[in-house]
């Protein structure tokens, strides 16, 4: 039976730890002490040593021999500021004081896995094979998901608790994605005694701007360029400019040609002015589209059923740690926790959206 004190008890200690991305440690800890108490076998990978981080992905599993493996993912690190975060209970919803974000993204995900295990083992029911994976660096590419070793843990079903929009909310549709650095080199000179000597490289990257396909390129594509930084004085004329870029397409396809017409906007401008074009853009993950049949969505809407809840599908133009998952091979799915205002001071959750989002995965192991 769901304990909803100790759930809602759970996710305030979660999220009055500070952890920002690649410094997780004391929460990793925290987890680490919960899990083992709850007689779960519990190891933490090399994630952090991966990417200078100072704790690595936590996974605990709850063995059932012979049975399938389902994997439950959700991450401890959050975006700032996280330094002090005072939680708040008022009229259901669960906010901070306004000087903080909450943390709720993603620690009422880790909150749901957690009670929904001791459901499992209170129950004493036959159950599944349970994979817990709480992730790190999520926040800043995904570079958790990205260690952690699937083959090792082989699960047939990954079910992501990382969405907005309320429990019974199924993300089945994610993006492709690919983001980095652009570099404009052109060549220094005195702009007030002979700027006719140099090569101005942010005159070259305007040029190239004006020309390249920015915003929402179509339903599916939207490209950005988000920090620019160049120059070393006002009296000289600017050597490089740097911009980082992103793209990202429900189609890879498209992604792809967007890609190369954009690097090849840029190197014609740089040969027109003499200048030089290099970048660091690299595609970070792969998108996933889940079938109206697929196994996985059966049953999470079936869990949805069980318990009176609406199932609706949606696409994100946001990625999480499914886009790995499902690039691997594996077939996954993001779950909405009900999570609000995201990544801002304003954040919030509704009690009741965390303890839907338990009832519908612990139906989920039921299920299965």
């Amino acid at each position: 039976m769901l304990n909803e004190k100790r759930l809602i008890e759970n996710f305030i200690d979660m999220v009055k730890i500070s952890s920002p991305s690649l410094n997780e440690r004391e929460v990793a800890d925290y987890l680490k002490k919960i899990l083992l108490d709850m007689g779960l076998e519990v190891e933490e990978d090399n994630a952090g040593k991966d990417h200078n981080g100072n704790t690595g992905n936590i996974i605990a599993v709850l063995k059932s021999p012979g049975k399938r493996k389902i994997l439950f993912s959700s991450h401890m690190d959050t975006v700032t500021p996280c330094k002090k975060i005072n939680p708040i209970i008022e009229n259901g919803i669960i906010k901070t004081d306004g000087t903080s974000v909450l943390g709720g993204d993603d620690k009422a995900g880790i909150a749901a896995i957690i009670e929904m295990i001791r459901m499992i083992q209170e129950s004493g029911d036959e159950h599944p094979e349970i994979i817990a994976v709480f992730s790190v660096a999520e926040e800043i590419g995904l570079l958790g998901a990205q260690s952690f070793d699937l083959d090792k843990y082989k699960p047939d079903l990954v079910f992501v608790i990382d969405s907005g929009g309320t429990p019974g909310t199924a993300v089945i549709e994610t993006p492709y994605a690919a983001k980095g650095k652009i570099e404009i080199i052109g060549k220094a000179a005195h702009a007030g005694l002979a700027p006719e000597l140099g090569i101005n490289a942010l005159t070259v990257a305007a040029h190239a701007i004006t020309k390249i396909r920015m915003g929402r390129i179509d339903e599916k594509t939207t490209s950005n360029i988000g920090i620019i930084n160049g120059g070393t004085a006002v009296n000289i004329v600017m050597p490089n400019v740097s911009m980082m870029y992103e793209a990202r397409s429900f189609s890879g396809e498209i992604l792809d040609d967007l890609l190369a017409e954009t690097f090849m906007i840029f190197q014609e401008t740089a040969e027109k002015f003499g200048a030089e074009f290099k970048h660091s853009v690299k595609k970070g993950y792969n998108g996933y589209k889940l079938e109206e049949n697929s196994e996985i969505l059966k049953c999470f809407e079936k869990a949805c059923g069980n318990i009176g809840i609406e199932c609706k599908k949606v696409s994100s133009g946001g990625g999480c740690d499914a886009n790995i998952y499902s690039g691997r091979g594996i077939v996954s799915i993001n779950m909405g926790i009900g999570m609000s205002k995201v990544h801002t001071t304003e954040e919030f959750i509704k009690i009741e959206d965390i303890i839907n989002c338990t009832k519908i995965i612990y139906e989920i192991i039921k299920g299965i």
